[in-house]
């Protein structure tokens, strides 16, 4: 491997990182953050952890953030800021661009540094890996298992084959849609190995010095008598370690395995559309090409897009290594497995996208390959670092609230605040940033009352929607929660969703006040009901505005 490419690399992620860690914990959590912090905490400060087959994703995540929150000083949940939640992911993303050097030999050094480079600009690969969710793992583990699989095929080391074998078991413990990636790979590898021997380009088709045209049963047999047990078991091997090690929580769960295959019970019926999260084939694909909502600034990865397109025509149509046929059908593959489900969310564009980014790599090698003049070659070159360079202000404008000036604050604030915005393509039922500003307040009150964090409060809201404001109470001892109004609501701090229509201020004779309404996300609300002599002695403690 060229030490010149290693470097390049290596300087990209470092790009990367620097794209990835300003403002990491200025969003709020999202629902499925604050579930995972919780659960994170109880591995963390009690070592249990048990899977949940029906409404979580495997332990990959929590295992993997505990040494964070071990390095980050804290000594308790109350004292873990959004910020170190989302260290792992963040990891994992820059990681995803290391993990380009697996494959320089089958794709070319210059496709690869391309490919680090869109991996670590895309706006999406930016957005999620500042999530703590389970997808940046998955993508890696992914990533690692296409990757170790090739090497092992080019050095026939069992070390490439137990590491393939622990890429599909971290892949299997990190969500369950693993199995679609797999069937992509599947497919991809069998189309590829037919292809490939048609072609008679590898050892496999060769007769002596000439390539012969084989059936496909000549090339099963052909794959068959080659076959070498040995890797493959140490592969086997290593996958089910992980899967048996992780499943069980180091072996103190032994359900934990079988419920990692009841799990596609629930999960089937979400895909067949029992979901509200339910969208049309073309959700994703829109999202990267060309999205505008109204007032919304254009978002559009189109560049990677039409690279993409490039880099799979010429991967399938021309005479390239078979990695590259590989990485065409499986993105392809892929894209269409996705695009099919009913069952919709944006992270898990995320699979495939990277996909599409190897094959943008080869794009742009093979458009700057064409450019043999070199004037045409740097008017190329500068062209693609342009659109580079929007698809980069893209994602700080997807992910930073930047500094506005003070005469254009409002203009400014409509365009490039979006981390936590509708508008932005990659937020999806996103909390709002006023949440914050609530829990900052019930916070300050519980300061000033007299029993502290041991001051009742009461949620209420209608099927339990209150999420993630479960994570930001942490520290409340006394904290109701309700799906419908309580039979006994009064408590000195209450959150009640509007739809109740409680107004608890005037049926309590002014001894409580609604102390504001604050937005928990797109259409959902709380109002802040708080008795009246803990609200005013909070207004007292507030600091006075100064003339």
């Amino acid at each position: 491997m060229n030490r010149w490419s290693v470097l390049a690399v290596l300087l990209i992620a470092a790009a990367a990182l620097a794209l990835r860690v300003p403002q990491l914990g200025s969003r709020p959590l999202h629902n499925d953050e604050a579930v995972n912090a919780f659960k994170v905490s109880e591995l963390w400060q009690d070592g249990r952890y048990v899977y949940d087959p029906d409404e979580y994703h495997g332990p990959t995540l929590h295992y993997a953030t505990v040494p964070f929150l071990w390095l980050s000083g804290a000594g308790h949940p109350d004292e873990l800021p959004d910020t170190t939640l989302r260290l792992a992911p963040l990891a994992f993303g820059v990681g995803l661009i290391l993990l380009s050097l697996l494959f320089v030999d089958g794709l070319g050094r210059t496709a690869v540094i391309w490919a680090a480079i869109f991996t670590a600009v895309s706006p999406a690969m930016v957005f999620y890996s500042r999530y703590f969710i389970h997808e940046m793992l998955l993508v890696f583990f992914t990533a690692l298992t296409i990757g170790a699989a090739w090497r092992y095929l080019q050095t026939r080391s069992v070390h490439w084959a137990i590491t393939t074998g622990a890429g599909l078991g971290l892949m299997a413990t990190t969500k369950e849609t693993f199995v679609l990636a797999l069937a992509a790979m599947f497919l991809a590898g069998i189309c590829t190995a037919w292809w490939t021997g048609r072609k008679g380009d590898t050892p496999v088709a060769r007769g002596g010095n000439e390539a012969t045209r084989m059936s496909p049963f000549q090339i099963l047999d052909s794959l068959r008598s080659q076959w070498n047990w040995r890797p493959f078991a140490l592969a086997a091997g290593a996958a089910a370690a992980v899967w048996l090690v992780l499943f069980t929580s180091f072996f103190t769960n032994w359900a934990g395995p079988l419920d990692s295959v009841l799990t596609y019970l629930p999960w089937l019926k979400r895909a067949g559309g029992e979901s509200p999260h339910i969208h049309p084939w073309y959700f994703y694909l829109h999202r990267l090409a060309w999205f505008q909502p109204a007032r919304s600034p254009v978002w559009s990865e189109g560049l990677i897009l039409g690279l993409a397109i490039v880099g799979a025509t010429v991967s399938l149509v021309g005479r390239k290594t078979p990695l590259h046929r590989f990485i065409a059908l499986y993105a392809i593959i892929l894209t269409a497995i996705y695009s099919t489900i009913s069952y919709t969310t944006q992270w898990c564009l995320l699979g495939f996208h990277h996909g599409l980014i190897l094959l943008a790599g080869v794009g742009a090698a093979t458009l700057l390959e064409l450019c043999r003049a070199r004037a045409l070659k740097v008017a190329l070159l500068v062209v693609l670092s342009v659109l580079t360079l929007q698809l980069t202000w893209q994602s700080a404008r997807a992910n930073y609230t930047l500094d506005p000036d003070p005469e254009n604050r409002k203009s400014w604030r409509a365009n490039f605040n979006l981390a936590a915005d509708p508008r932005n393509p990659y937020v999806y039922a996103q909390t709002s940033p006023n949440l914050l500003e609530l829990m900052n307040r019930v916070d300050g009150i519980a300061r000033v009352a007299p029993t502290g964090y041991e001051t009742v409060v009461k949620v209420m809201a209608p099927g339990g929607d209150y999420w993630p404001v479960p994570w930001y109470l942490r520290r409340f001892q006394n904290v109701g929660w309700y799906e419908e109004l309580a039979a006994d609501p009064y408590a000195p701090v209450m959150l009640v969703s509007p739809e109740f229509k409680a107004r608890y201020d005037d049926q309590s004779d002014r001894k409580w006040i609604m102390a504001g309404i604050y937005a928990l996300r797109p259409g959902k609300f709380f109002e802040l009901y708080v008795e009246l002599e803990l609200w005013k002695a909070y207004v007292a403690s507030l600091p006075r505005p100064v003339d």
